[in-house]
C-alpha cells in the first residue's frame, strides 16, 4: 500500500530537517518544499504544521517559516535523556543479548568517521543509529527501543553544528567496543559506565561547538 502524500511529505521534509540539509534559523516556503519533494502544495502544507507543533519549524504569518534553531537548553534536554534511556536499555540488553547481535554490534564497532569526508559521515550516522537500535531492541521494551531509536535520530541535528574532528572519529570506534566488550562480559557497572561516557562524550563535543559559534556571533556584532 503506498504511502499518503502528507505523510510521505512529512518524513522527507523532517529528514531534511534532522539530517542538516536544512540547517537551524534557515528561512523556507511552502513553494520552496514543493519544487524540493515535487509533492503538491496541501500534503507539504499539512508536513509542514506538523513539524511546528513539534518544534522543528516556526511560522510567521506572511512572511513562512524558519527551522528553529538550538539552543544549549536543547541539547542538555536531549542527551540527558538519551543518557537516561540508553543506560536503562543496555542493563536490560545483558540478560536478553543473543550471540547474532553482539556479533552485529562488534562488525558496527570498528566504523568511525572522517571530519572532512561528508559520505564518511553520513556512513558513521547510519551505522551509529544501528548500533543504538540494536541494543534497544534487545531490551525487549518496544517502547524503550522507540524512544532510542527517535533520540538517536534527533541527535544528528544537533551533532550537525558540532566541530567533528578526526580525534573524535576516532574516539566513538573505542566508546563502542568498550560497550560491546562491557555487554560481552555481562559487567553492569561497566556497561553503565561505557554507555554514560559514549553519550557524554558527544553532548560535551556539541556544547562546545554551540559555545564557539555563539562567541563568534558575539564578536562578528
Amino acid at each position: 500500500m503506498s504511502i499518503p502524500l502528507a505523510e510521505s511529505a512529512y518524513h522527507q521534509l523532517r529528514g531534511l530537517i534532522l539530517s542538516g540539509a536544512l540547517p537551524p534559523e534557515s528561512a523556507i516556503t511552502e513553494n520552496s518544499i514543493v519544487e524540493k519533494l515535487a509533492i503538491g502544495k496541501t500534503p507539504v502544507r499539512e508536513a509542514m504544521r506538523r513539524l511546528v507543533l513539534e518544534s522543528l519549524l516556526d511560522v510567521t504569518p506572511r512572511l513562512g517559516y524558519t527551522v528553529v534553531g538550538i539552543s544549549q537548553r536543547d541539547v542538555d534536554d536531549l542527551f540527558q535523556l538519551r543518557e537516561i534511556t540508553e543506560m536503562a536499555a543496555a542493563q536490560l540488553a545483558l540478560d536478553r543479548m543473543t550471540p547474532e547481535a553482539l556479533e552485529r554490534l562488534d562488525e558496527l564497532s570498528t566504523v568511525g568517521y572522517s571530519p572532512d569526508d561528508a559520505e564518511s559521515i553520513a556512513h558513521y550516522a547510519a551505522v551509529n543509529a544501528e548500533f543504538h537500535d540494536i541494543i534497544g531492541n534487545a531490551s525487549g521494551n518496544r517502547r524503550l527501543a522507540e524512544l532510542i531509536s527517535r533520540l538517536t535520530l534527533e541527535s544528528r541535528r544537533f551533532v550537525q553544528i558540532a566541530n567533528l574532528t578526526y580525534e573524535h572519529g576516532q574516539g566513538v570506534v573505542h566508546q563502542h567496543q568498550a560497550i560491546v566488550a562491557a555487554l560481552r562480559a555481562g559487567d553492569r557497572a561497566e556497561v553503565s559506565e561505557t554507555v554514560r561516557f559514549h553519550v557524554a562524550d558527544s553532548w560535551n563535543l556539541v556544547l562546545g561547538s554551540l559555545g564557539a559559534v555563539a562567541e563568534t556571533a558575539q564578536r562578528a556584532d
